[in-house]
């Protein structure tokens, strides 16, 4: 099957490359030959100017935020004078089908297999519903996104501020009070959690953030892992766990070199789900609760329609995302 003799256009294969591009725990090689992960495949773009809108890339331990040009091969941005177009000086990454000639640009090529492409079209066209969803699996990845980075961002404010030891203490506290308030029959009282901060400060939950914060070579994932699934005396496995996703992952992104944090968000974008949501289930049953990072989506989904705030644009000037944490950038930058 070949994508020219069935003529597909462009503009028809963006969602197949959209979908394609939807799972953020997948690996893909640039043609540089260096490894990337597609966090989020971003919006579709039905106006002039990049076709796929605040896509975010982890690349070399860097989260890398800006837009996707695609094209039948790499010769066609040359053709179509992208560089002399402004409105194409955010993009960050070239998707093509055939990486035909090496033009020279400042960021990287990768190039996505044709006959998937197609197939995967052929599919969206028999699947094709007349009432759309909710939102779509690649939404839900830049609400998990907005979800993870805010959390980070909130953690590097205290780190700034007031040293490591103090940001857990206190996100650990808030992160308490509004646990409680959410419930309308809490299982713990004030009282119990009352000295749970300064527990979590002495807990290997911490140890873990402090072996980031010294380079510390280990596996990230497993001793992640190790964690999610290691009992507590004091604190119960549910809490414990929202604890180490809403507190200790981030703060130890905050700590993270280039290589412990790509094993941070290799871990957050391929782990299971924790602890089950009866919310989500209730507010949105036709999707799936499998992996941590669609359960975070959602929640922060409803999170963001209270703000407003739904695109990761919007987060950066919202939550102040790109001013605080130095692994982020918006836009090709120098050394993308």
């Amino acid at each position: 099957m070949d994508i020219f003799q069935e003529k597909i256009s462009e503009l028809r294969l963006q969602k197949a490359v959209q979908q394609f591009l939807s799972d953020p725990s997948q690996v893909y090689t640039l043609e540089s030959g260096l490894n990337v992960q597609i966090l989020s495949p971003g919006r579709i773009n039905p106006y002039k100017g990049p076709d796929f809108l605040d896509i975010a890339i982890l690349l070399n331990g860097k989260i890398i935020v800006g837009d996707a040009e695609f094209h039948h091969c790499s010769s066609l941005w040359r053709d179509h004078q992208h560089s002399l177009d402004e409105n194409f000086n955010t993009v960050i990454l070239h998707i093509v089908l055939d990486h035909d000639c090496d033009l020279g640009l400042p960021f990287h090529t990768l190039v996505v297999p044709e006959k998937e492409m197609v197939q995967i079209y052929h599919t969206q066209i028999k699947k094709h519903k007349s009432k759309p969803d909710l939102f779509s699996l690649e939404e839900l990845q830049n609400y998990s996104l907005i979800r993870l980075l805010r959390h980070t961002t909130e953690a590097q404010k205290l780190v700034n501020g007031a040293g490591l030891d103090f940001a857990i203490k206190s996100l650990t506290d808030d992160f308490l009070q509004r646990y409680m308030a959410k419930k309308r029959r809490p299982s713990y009282t004030q009282e119990k959690i009352a000295d749970y901060p300064d527990y979590i400060i002495s807990s290997k939950l911490t140890d873990f953030v402090r072996d980031i914060a010294i380079n510390k070579r280990f596996s990230i994932p497993d001793k992640l892992i190790t964690l999610v699934k290691e009992k507590d005396n004091k604190i119960g496995i549910g809490l414990r766990r929202e604890i180490m996703l809403n507190v200790i992952v981030p703060c130890a992104l905050t700590q993270a070199d280039e290589h412990s944090r790509i094993n941070i968000f290799s871990w957050y974008w391929s782990s299971f789900a924790m602890n089950k949501y009866g919310i989500l289930t209730r507010k949105f049953p036709e999707l799936p609760q499998n992996f941590l990072w669609q359960q975070q989506g959602m929640l922060e989904y409803m999170r963001e329609i209270e703000s407003g705030s739904n695109t990761i644009s919007e987060a950066l000037a919202y939550y102040g995302i790109g001013k605080l944490l130095t692994f982020f950038q918006w836009g090709p930058g120098e050394n993308i």
